[in-house]
């Protein structure tokens, strides 16, 4: 059994019916298909039986820039760090004003 994405033939991989004559298997779309809609065939090779549907490919989106590594964390800790050096360097110079 052949499976297909038509429009422009794309074979998509090859399948064994079993017994029953049930068919399984899991077939990737190129990422350079056309978005839009497009039929999937799954063709019999010797029963010549034909299965299809109608499918639509949609476009890529596109993914953020990476900007390097998330530094966050460490910015807010260094924010907190210098703010309560400040709040210490001024309570220390309160201090001496009042000795």
């Amino acid at each position: 059994m052949a499976a297909l994405l038509l429009s422009k033939p794309i074979k998509l991989g090859r399948f064994t019916a079993d017994s029953n004559g049930t068919v399984q298997g899991t077939v990737t779309i190129p990422k350079w298909t056309d978005p839009g809609r497009h039929t999937f065939l799954l063709k019999g090779k010797e029963s010549k039986l034909k299965l299809s549907a109608k499918i639509t490919v949609r476009p890529n989106k596109p993914h953020l820039a990476d900007t390097g590594e998330d530094r966050s964390l460490v910015m807010v800790g260094g924010t907190a760090a210098l703010l309560a050096l400040g709040a210490g360097t001024m309570m220390a110079v309160r201090r001496r004003k009042h000795n």
